[in-house]
């Protein structure tokens, strides 16, 4: 039987990779670090997940069936809300939407759409469409900029990308309004 103490030790350093954060240290990585980059936070939050799927089980790995279940719409009670990581270092809206979604039990219920938030950013004039090399990207319009929305050009493994990086205003504020993203990525809405 596992170690459950050694694992949340362990699950702590791999939500504070995925989060941008040395566990070491406790400092901001850098952005030109490897651990920086968006697939391998995308891969921290799954490893994050797993753990915490196992931990909750005392330690036990438990196989899920293949057979489709319902998942009830994503929701999030005030308690949670409140307990919403809100970094310092700005931070892409895939590991802020990771973060809200690592609150909930994702066995029974859906996740919220990392879409759902990009939507209503552009609904809300935050964010706007525009093509760069042939393909759709979203960026920060001036309102977007004001609220603490920026964005930089990177380096990633299938060449250069434009990042859209939330400073801790722009998270706060996303939180802020919630309840409109959450009944956009629950299908309530229908975004324009």
């Amino acid at each position: 039987m596992p170690d459950l103490e050694k694992l949340e030790y362990v699950k702590d350093w791999i939500d504070r990779l995925a989060d941008g954060v040395d566990p070491t240290s406790g400092e901001i990585l850098t952005e030109d670090t490897v651990l920086n980059n968006v697939d391998l936070s995308r891969c921290f939050f799954y490893i994050s997940d797993v753990l915490r799927q196992v931990i909750e089980n005392n330690g036990e790995i438990i196989k899920q069936s293949r057979r489709k279940t319902k998942l009830l719409p994503f929701m999030l009670p005030n308690d949670l809300r409140n307990q919403i990581k809100i970094t310092e270092a700005p931070t892409m809206i895939t590991q802020f939407t990771g973060r809200i979604n690592g609150l909930i039990d994702d066995g029974s219920m859906r996740k919220l759409k990392v879409t759902a938030l990009t939507t209503w950013l552009v609904n809300e004039g935050l964010l706007c469409e525009v093509v760069i090399n042939d393909k759709k990207r979203k960026t920060p319009t001036k309102a977007g900029e004001k609220i603490g929305i920026s964005s930089e050009e990177r380096e990633g493994r299938y060449g250069d990308y434009l990042a859209v990086l939330y400073s801790e205003s722009a998270q706060q504020h996303i939180v802020n309004n919630l309840e409109q993203i959450i009944a956009i990525s629950n299908g309530e809405v229908v975004p324009s």
